[in-house]
């Protein structure tokens, strides 16, 4: 499961079973990549929070928009965990009739994207490649697309946390496995 021990939901005590509980799935198992953080605790709680924020919070960003954006930043990243969870969430999210735009999404192209959308996979995709190119001119083509500035902000927040987590997945070799639940679903 990872390359460093981790503690499963049957082995927690105290704190841990405590927050276990807080960031477990509906159906009782905490993903892989919350359990990463058993020997810290407070890493953990930091963690969710930070996914709170950026996947769940009010925003004037939509959830499958965000879900869009951790498809295309987990794709760039080569992070097949996080890409297969989130692809699976954008799924979940979209009207049937869209669900094109995950597979395309997962594959890396954007035509089946409205032009909102594009600007969110575009921005995501420069930020988490070439960050040191970024300019005022990006900012601009978020706002022609119809962001105001706490939509732009959510947004680099939610770029920041992907590749934030995605390094932590890759890095510590957090995998996809049978018992860690049903992929694409979320703490309630």
């Amino acid at each position: 499961m990872a390359y460093i021990q981790t503690i499963s939901e049957t082995e927690s005590q105290g704190e841990l079973a405590y927050l276990y509980k807080r960031v477990g799935n509906p159906d009782g198992t905490v993903d892989n990549v919350m359990k990463i953080h058993a020997l810290n605790p407070d890493s953990l709680r930091t963690h969710f929070e930070m996914y709170t924020a950026a996947m769940h919070k009010p925003s004037p960003l939509s959830k499958a928009e965000r879900e869009m954006v951790a498809t295309e930043v987990s794709r760039l990243n080569g992070c097949n965990y996080c890409l297969t969870h989130h692809n699976h969430g954008l799924i979940r999210l979209l009207p049937t009739d869209r669900h094109d735009v995950a597979s395309e999404l997962r594959e890396g192209k954007h035509e089946l994207l409205s032009e909102r959308e594009r600007a969110l996979v575009l921005y995501a995709r420069k930020l988490t490649t070439t960050p040191q190119q970024m300019n005022a001119d990006d900012v601009k083509v978020l706002r022609d697309v119809g962001l105001d500035d706490r939509a732009i902000l959510d947004l680099a927040q939610c770029i920041g946390y992907f590749n934030y987590v995605n390094r932590i997945v890759t890095g510590l070799g957090v995998a996809l496995d049978d018992e860690e639940g049903a992929v694409g679903q979320w703490p309630e």
